[in-house]
């Protein structure tokens, strides 16, 4: 507190706002008490931890960082979670809420983002209110969004509202930067990964979008929807995305999205175009992209490929050195990898072969190794396999010890099928008999500790 003290007498004297750090917890308990005492540059650092709080930025040109910042280890960003599964007012349950005309020097870096369930928001070109942006809230206005994992957020509670969806992202009317975060495991009615309404001019580069669900609500799209002006979409690996309808991977409606040096592969659908669905006369432009069956767009299609990706895991996507998606996106030096300053004419990891730029999330000079970090255990050791559809199989599972899971059974709609029930777990291989009747989501949780959501559908 001394130090706030010394740049509030040095203000009061000057005539001047000073910028500071401000450190949470030490200075102040919760996120939100800093932000509300933050001026115009100030940086507020939050220590590793667990904050259940659901943040709203106040239109503050502040930057809210983790210790990533300093680091640059991946670590701080999984260990710094900002959880906001208990709102004090249910229509207000997005984890962190841009709505007070925030530009891009409002800066959100280096979290986890999880356990939001969007928030009542109207959209003045449909004249109606949404549940939307489970994790982040994003409405005319215009942040910077960066080096963040935002997951297990869920917008699908439709009572009240026109639609629920954005479960991951929701931007709206605005112009925000979105880069190099991990958006996965996010599930909404529609847009179950990102929702971009009205954002003409915007650019989504260097993310990974992957095993993001939508239930179906206006024709679904489970990993992006696009609405109405176009956005550019650059080395994006948009993967293992599920639609209950239509568009897997994208659905852009009535404009046409612009697709460049991304990865398209591995999405599905119910009914069809597991991939990319045109809606309402909307359409997209590819080029240097690798989609999985091809695509018939407003463009030309220069540099196209289907083609398997070669993944070296699928946690990471990190692409394997025989990748054909190695140096095979725009060969226009802007678009260029970074070079190692060690080895001059190649890549610098995660990027791979020679400068030119890498399809998907780890190509071009945006990229960070951050994204390259291996996939976490599903739930602290234990690993689970299911099979979708599914026909009660039972969730099959390995765990490194002995201990007790709490499974809670929801329906798309949110609410409880049925009540949190206890199964003891033994060290090694384990079956959880599940037997469900429709499409439902699985809450599986440690006791106190970290929580997994399942989505299983039905066959």
């Amino acid at each position: 507190m001394k130090t706030k003290l010394f740049f509030l007498l040095l203000a009061i004297t000057t005539g001047t706002i000073i910028a500071a750090d401000i450190h949470v917890p030490t200075d102040y308990s919760t996120i939100q008490e800093a932000i509300i005492v933050a001026n115009p540059g100030d940086v507020i650092i939050v220590e590793n931890g667990l904050y259940i709080e659901n943040i709203d930025f106040l239109g503050k040109a502040i930057t809210i960082t983790s210790n990533f910042i300093f680091s640059g280890d991946v670590n701080d960003i999984i260990n710094t979670i900002i959880d906001g599964s208990q709102p004090t007012n249910p229509d207000i349950g997005s984890c962190v809420s841009f709505k007070n005309g925030e530009g891009n020097d409002s800066v959100l870096q280096g979290f986890t983002i999880m356990g939001g369930s969007g928030t009542k928001t109207y959209n003045p070109a449909d004249d109606a209110y949404f549940r939307t942006g489970g994790g982040i809230l994003i409405n005319q206005t215009s942040p910077t969004i960066k080096n963040n994992i935002i997951k297990n957020n869920h917008c699908i509670a439709e009572a009240g509202v026109a639609g629920a969806g954005g479960g991951g992202i929701r931007m709206g009317f605005g112009q925000p930067i979105i880069t190099n975060n991990i958006i996965t495991g996010n599930s909404g009615g529609y847009a179950g990964g990102i929702m971009i309404a009205y954002c003409g001019g915007a650019t989504i580069s260097n993310n990974l979008i992957s095993y993001n669900l939508a239930t179906g609500s206006f024709n679904g799209g489970g990993g992006i929807y696009v609405d109405w002006e176009p956005v550019t979409l650059e080395n994006n690996t948009i993967v293992n995305n599920h639609s209950g309808d239509k568009g897997g991977a994208l659905i852009t409606t009535g404009t046409t999205t612009i697709i460049t040096n991304c990865i398209i592969y591995g999405n599905t659908a119910t009914n069809s175009f597991p991939q990319i669905y045109k809606r309402f006369s909307g359409n997209a432009n590819l080029t240097y992209t690798n989609i999985e069956g091809g695509f018939d767009g407003a463009g030309n299609e220069e540099g196209m490929i289907d083609e398997n990706p070669l993944f070296e895991d699928m946690g990471s996507f990190l692409l394997s050195t025989s990748s054909p998606c190695v140096d095979a996106g725009n060969p226009d030096p802007l678009y260029n990898d970074i070079e190692d300053p060690l080895l001059p004419g190649n890549a610098l990891f995660p990027s791979r072969g020679t400068t030119r730029n890498d399809m998907g999330v780890y190509g071009g000079m945006g990229t960070v190794e951050i994204l390259a970090a291996p996939k976490e255990n599903d739930l602290n050791g234990i690993t689970f396999r299911y099979t979708n559809p599914y026909n009660n199989e039972g969730i099959q599972l390995i765990s490194n010890r002995d201990t007790k899971l709490y499974v809670t059974i929801y329906g798309y709609d949110g609410k409880q099928i049925l009540p949190e029930k206890e199964y003891p777990i033994l060290i090694g291989k384990n079956n959880i008999p599940i037997t469900i009747k429709t499409h439902c989501l699985l809450v599986i949780s440690e006791g106190f500790k970290k929580s997994k959501t399942i989505k299983l559908f039905k066959k």
